[in-house]
């Protein structure tokens, strides 16, 4: 037998082969970019709050996010020997906080073994990476077949932005696996309501919602879209079934009191009173603005007979985000600053960090999905679309616009939608089809060169669109400047044997590990002589995201011309009182 009779009579077996290889592919890429890429900013906050839960068997230094991601971030350390150290109290007008940064920095240099700490803390994103392939493979066989779920794979796999926090211990890529496989599971549920399929619901979606809070949000939403597209179904189309209420009633029953059980054991199923979580609960309480009156006064009543919780920091967390959200952070998008974000920001996100090739299947998935719905006689097709457009929508009055890992758990669903143009293809019978699937292949050439190219800076990738100027589309929330370039720096550095730098960086990394020579840091408006390294989120943006009001402190350094681009954010300067050649 030869290999096309072999794919001929077995193609499930030759796709499913297929689909592992080219995850493996996948894999390799991530890994092999690990030494490359320096701590991002928030992963030493992770680290040290997953230790704490592994360590201590606690979760209070910061339970501003949930505890999943953290704590598979703190396992290969942990399993290693580290630690938690003694963490020091931060004292602001803002209240009493933990300094997690440094408690994770020194995680990561003990024993000198930094980079083998923080590669065994990036380890555990894999086994979710595969997760989410087999769940995109799977969704997408289910509704187009093999072969387009075998696209909707390589597709998925070759997406920049996945590659990035696929390899970033941080807690946005969990979300990105549990969050599609809890609509997915949702989806399949109520096609044909059983009491697995309700158990596998509800563990999926508590999974979700111990990744990061922002599930409780947008997931929703999403299986609100879904829950349309099943009833418009039921109304207009002739073969869809009764709707047996009591049997879902009792199912989504099951998917909550499930969810709650795997939050609460997320939480080591700990239990206290308000007054151990809230240092003043009264006054923490009353703060959360937006509550309706009744809801306040009852909460408060609650909060003065101080009865014991189940799962206290998850409590505390959402109380947290809530505020965080309120009090809107700085975000930028084209050149500007503003607090409470932008409309139009996760779709302009969403424009310039994802492959233009990408984003031309997938929308060719979805208008197909939408006008083939009714033919097909299957609602299914259309639930990944419905709720990616949901969520997109719904970010648009999102007050923390702060990158698109926020919203990185769209690509599962436009990846799968992506499959819908293979089957329309497949479906093509006229002589416009051998163009079309010329195209298609090209589109798929394209996106794969451009993330190989993009390797493996995938934490800066912008498409096409952004330009040789990518600073001024995005900067902050590791759409461009995660810190990532830092170690970097050394290599210009030592060849030229520089002996000290006026260093203004985006990072949280420990710097006088970071194999530098002697340093100051350079204040906004300093204008100073001699080596000069600077993020280009601080030179876009000055100080702005941390202090609002410094916004050009460094733009005198537009008129002088680097000499070195570090990464793809870091520049360096040679800056002497006779640098008049230097300046552009």
């Amino acid at each position: 037998m030869n290999l096309v009779e072999y794919c001929n009579q077995k193609p499930h077996q030759v796709v499913s082969i297929l689909a592992v290889l080219v995850a493996l592919i996948a894999i390799l890429r991530i890994v092999s970019a690990y030494p490359k890429i320096s701590q991002a900013y928030d992963e030493p906050a992770h680290i040290a709050c997953g230790m704490e839960w592994l360590d201590k068997g606690t979760f209070r230094l910061e339970p501003l996010h949930p505890p999943l991601a953290r704590v598979a971030a703190a396992i290969g350390p942990y399993l290693a020997g580290a630690r938690l150290p003694e963490v020091r109290i931060i004292h602001d007008k803002a209240g009493d906080s933990y300094d997690i940064y440094a408690a994770g920095n020194e995680i990561l240099n003990a024993q000198n073994h930094y980079r083998r700490t923080l590669v065994l803390s990036r380890l555990a994103e894999l086994p979710l990476f595969c997760v989410a392939v087999f769940l995109v493979f799977t969704w997408a066989r289910n509704l187009f077949g093999i072969w387009p779920a075998l696209l909707s794979v390589l597709l998925f796999t070759t997406l920049p932005p996945i590659l990035a926090f696929a390899g970033l211990a941080y807690v946005d890529f969990s979300l990105a696996v549990f969050l599609p496989l809890s609509l997915f599971a949702f989806a399949k549920w109520l096609h044909t309501p059983s009491a697995c399929g309700a158990i596998t619901l509800g563990l999926a979606a508590g999974l979700a919602v111990l990744s990061n809070f922002t599930a409780l949000l947008f997931m929703p939403v999403s299986l609100l879209a879904i829950l349309l597209c099943w009833w418009w179904a039921g109304r207009a189309l002739p073969s869809s079934t009764g709707i047996p209420w009591r049997r879902l009633a009792a199912g989504a029953l099951v998917s909550v009191l499930c969810a709650l059980f795997i939050i609460w054991g997320g939480y080591r199923f700990s239990v206290s009173p308000l007054s151990r979580v809230f240092a003043k609960p009264a006054q923490d309480i009353a703060a959360v603005n937006g509550l309706p009156g009744p809801l306040k006064a009852l909460t408060l009543r609650i909060v003065a007979l101080n009865p014991p919780i189940p799962a206290p920091p998850f409590v505390k967390g959402i109380v947290d985000a809530w505020l965080f959200n309120k009090n809107s952070p700085s975000s930028y998008a084209m050149g500007k600053i503003r607090r409470g974000g932008f409309w139009y920001f996760y779709w302009l996100d969403l424009g310039v960090k994802t492959p233009i090739a990408f984003l031309l299947i997938a929308v060719s998935g979805i208008a197909y999905a939408f006008i083939s719905v009714r033919t097909r006689r299957d609602w299914r097709i259309i639930s990944p679309a419905a709720s990616a457009i949901a969520v997109l929508l719904v970010s648009m009055v999102v007050k923390v616009d702060l990158g698109i890992r926020h919203i990185l758990f769209i690509y599962p669903l436009l990846a799968v939608s992506a499959a819908g143009a293979v089957y329309a293809l497949r479906e093509l019978r006229s002589r416009w089809s051998a163009f079309a699937w010329s195209v298609l292949l090209l589109l798929v050439a394209w996106q794969v060169i451009s993330a190989a190219a993009a390797h493996p800076d995938y934490i800066a990738y912008f498409n096409e669109i952004a330009g040789s100027r990518p600073e001024h589309f995005f900067v902050f929330g590791c759409d461009l400047d995660c810190g990532q370039d830092v170690e970097r720096l050394s290599q210009p550095v030592r060849p030229r044997g520089i002996s000290h730098l006026n260093l203004r960086v985006w990072t949280s990394a420990d710097l006088a590990r970071m194999n530098l020579p002697p340093f100051d840091t350079l204040q906004p408006y300093q204008h100073s002589n001699g080596w000069i390294a600077i993020s280009l989120l601080h030179l876009q943006s000055g100080d702005e995201i941390r202090n609002l009001g410094n916004r050009d402190g460094y733009s005198w350094l537009n008129s002088y011309q680097p000499v070195a681009n570090v990464g793809k954010t870091i520049r360096l300067y040679d800056i002497s009182n006779s640098a008049g050649s230097d300046r552009k």
